[in-house]
């Protein structure tokens, strides 16, 4: 037995409920023999794109719902400099998913279009809002619904692409200020990103050279950890989901 046993990235309990995560989303989506593509920045859906509506129509058609009605409307949202210091933007949402008198309809910042492959993220998030709406609970509840959209993301493909959204750090001028804007996006951590999209490449026996490769370098590290970690954890992924327990994670 090796002495040091391969960790993931992440802390062993945010692990297990990735792990619940993917058993529970292969339950409410009935994958079945469904092998999604590992989209990476390069993929020629989203480099052919030359406008927002475009490249939602190629996040829509790799998510499997091109023919599932939904409007797409751009919400101005210029940036403000202000301090000309470092800017911590936070978590503030960078899309949002609705039904308004029976239509699906998602928002977007227009923000977000300096930067295509976050906004591919944004979309992939937010039409997996649209896929789970009669899913029901994730493990441990509707608190951690958010975080079960990221990684339902991740599960069809994009968790490379989240990954790497997931905090950005800019240098930004207006022509008079100048400084540095830090964003973050999403829910999931970037280590418990890379870490679904270990889980992700795992299951559908997808080649990871790639998608480390796709990754911003300081996370190739964690993810090369992550990707350890899940094939001694689970030889047979799939079958290993099937065995787990989903009722131990919901205790209303």
């Amino acid at each position: 037995m090796p002495l040091f046993k391969p960790k993931p990235p992440i802390a062993q309990d945010e692990y297990e409920w990735l792990l619940a995560c993917f058993a529970w989303l292969r339950t409410v989506l009935d994958d079945g023999d469904i092998r999604p593509e590992l989209v990476l920045p390069d993929h020629p859906a989203l480099t052919s794109a030359r406008t927002a509506p475009e490249l939602f129509e190629a996040v829509r058609s790799l998510c499997g719902m091109a023919d599932w009605p939904c409007r797409l409307e751009r919400v101005d949202d210029d940036f403000d400099p202000g301090d000309p210091l470092i800017q911590q933007e936070g978590g503030s949402a960078c899309g949002t998913f609705s039904v308004e008198r029976g239509e699906a309809v998602i928002r977007y910042s227009s923000a977000m279009l300096r930067n295509p492959d976050a906004l591919a993220a944004t979309f992939a998030h937010e039409l997996c809002h649209y896929l789970l709406i009669d899913a029901g609970d994730p493990p441990d509840g509707p608190d951690l619904m958010e975080h079960s959209t990221d990684c339902a993301a991740a599960w069809l493909g994009f968790g490379v692409l989240l990954a790497n959204s997931a905090r950005q750090f800019e240098q930004w001028t207006d022509g008079h200020w100048q400084g540095w804007r830090a964003s973050t996006a999403g829910y999931l951590s970037e280590q418990a990103l890379v870490t679904a999209t270990a889980l992700f490449a795992a299951l559908h026996r997808h080649d990871t050279a790639g998608a480390e490769a796709a990754l911003k370098p300081y996370l190739r590290r964690d993810f090369r950890k992550a990707r350890k970690a899940v094939a001694r954890d689970h030889a047979d992924l799939a079958a290993a989901l099937g065995r787990l327990d989903l009722s131990l994670w919901n205790f209303a």
